[in-house]
């Protein structure tokens, strides 16, 4: 015959104290240390901790990917325009070589990339970053240079 288990209310009937102790136990909310999360930063610290110091989350950051000009057909459409904006890629990088002339835009490009980008016949339009322009002024003091030898 199956033995019915008592519930411990029920055990407990009869008794002062209900298992609860001294009858100042269950007085007010100091025998558990503080209602909530009270005294989170003292003597409940090690079962908040994690929560501390986060108002909200952070969302991680959408990276930019950088190419190297040897890999850079992948990204090519038909008429060798590379689209940083349309394709995810941050930055051209100047390793490898070129094997056409490209149209670059919206994407940053280093030095050494854009040296061998116009080199090829190819273009930098609507680039972004301090590189390019830095580079392109160079290159407009060294056609002002020319003429003025000539």
């Amino acid at each position: 015959m199956v033995v019915r288990k008592r519930r411990r209310v029920n055990k407990l009937r009869g008794n002062r104290t209900h298992g609860g102790g001294d009858k100042k136990n269950r007085r007010g909310a100091g025998s558990r240390g503080g209602r909530g999360r009270a005294g989170s930063h003292k003597h409940k610290f090690s079962k908040y901790w994690m929560t501390f110091g986060m108002k909200r989350k952070l969302k991680a950051k959408k990276r930019l990917e950088s190419v190297n000009l040897q890999e850079i057909d992948k990204y090519l459409d038909e008429k060798g325009v590379i689209d940083g904006k349309a394709k995810g890629i941050g930055k051209i990088i100047g390793k490898g070589e070129l094997k056409r002339k490209i149209i670059a835009r919206n994407v940053r490009v280093s030095k050494i990339a854009a040296e061998k980008i116009i080199a090829a016949g190819g273009k930098i339009e609507e680039s972004i970053g301090v590189e390019d322009e830095e580079f392109e002024a160079e290159e407009e003091n060294e056609d002002k240079d020319e003429g003025e030898e000539k």
